[in-house]
């Protein structure tokens, strides 16, 4: 594992424990200055991302991907729940190739928004990724 796909676990692990943006920027930033300094890979150093994340108390910050993850289920329940209505209560029936259409759309608007929510929960917080990316432009790589 990169360290670059480390500090993205790391993150995601962080979001499930509920911690703030800044609260994870924080713990990256003191992450890699420590990597910095002493060289070391940040799995032999702290442990697999989820080990290290469970050093953490828990937060009660609700993360964008999983206010996502929230509005895809949401979504979803409002497509099923119009169809239902419309054909239960108001009668109106779209025959098969329209239910077929519809319940695909469905689909794939509540799988859009689950692999949005998926990389907004793997996404490093911006001042992180700037930190990174300057890292990366100092030393040549």
């Amino acid at each position: 594992m990169t360290t670059l796909e480390y500090f993205k676990a790391l993150a995601l692990a962080l979001r499930q424990r509920k911690l703030s943006e800044d609260q994870i920027a924080d713990v990256l930033r003191e992450l890699q200055s420590h990597l910095q300094e002493t060289g070391a890979h940040p799995e032999d150093a702290f442990g697999s991302p989820k080990e290290y994340a469970e050093r953490f108390p828990k937060g009660s910050t609700v993360s964008r991907g999983s206010k996502v993850a929230y509005l895809a289920v949401a979504v979803m329940i409002l497509l099923i729940g119009v169809k239902v209505f419309t054909g239960q209560v108001l009668g109106i029936s779209l025959g098969l190739p329209g239910t077929l259409v519809y319940l695909a759309a469905t689909v794939i608007v509540t799988f859009a928004l689950t692999a949005w929510s998926n990389v907004l929960q793997r996404q490093l917080p911006e001042r992180t990724a700037e930190d990174l990316s300057r890292t990366r432009q100092n030393n040549g790589t």
